[in-house]
């Protein structure tokens, strides 16, 4: 599988290309008030508004740094595309804010020496524990890796006229 390597903190970690839309570089995001801590803002992408989650603040690491590496993954948690608030949930985009996103990899999840991965009471999304030339790294499932409150923050009801 093809994966985008990424950094929280000094941990690696990694997405499969399959979840990623796009890759672009880590601009500012609107602060939306009120919103989880874990929820950096929103942005624009491509006529969508598209929530993004600091992994820095969704590891408990503080916010994301200001680095030239620092990407937003644009991940489709779905097959439809379709914008948040517009669809089922599992068919929206969120955009992923992480550090030191500088490269692709194929790693095998089932390669000799790989592990499942420790249980994460209350945490979902983090999977094997993968070996490559510089370490290990954690696969990350982006539909699981959301939190419900962030989840509840960021979709609501197209047809509700309520703020």
């Amino acid at each position: 599988m093809q994966a985008v390597v990424f950094q929280v903190g000094a941990e690696r970690f990694a997405i499969d290309t399959t979840s990623i839309t796009e890759v672009i570089p880590g601009i500012t995001a609107r602060p939306v008030p009120s919103a989880p801590a874990a929820l950096n803002g929103v942005i624009e992408y491509r006529g969508a508004v598209v929530p993004v989650l600091d992994l820095c603040r969704l590891f408990d690491r503080g916010d994301c740094p200001v680095r030239l590496s620092n990407r937003i993954l644009i991940c489709n948690l779905g097959d439809g595309g379709e914008r948040w608030g517009e669809g089922a949930v599992d068919r929206a985009l969120l955009g992923i804010l992480a550090e030191n996103v500088t490269r692709v990899v194929t790693l095998d999840p089932d390669a000799p020496g790989s592990h499942p991965g420790p249980a994460t009471e209350g945490f979902g999304g983090l999977g094997r524990i993968l070996r490559d030339p510089d370490g290990l790294l954690q696969l990350v499932e982006v539909r699981e890796l959301i939190p419900p409150a962030v989840l509840a923050a960021v979709v609501r009801d197209a047809g509700s006229t309520s703020p």
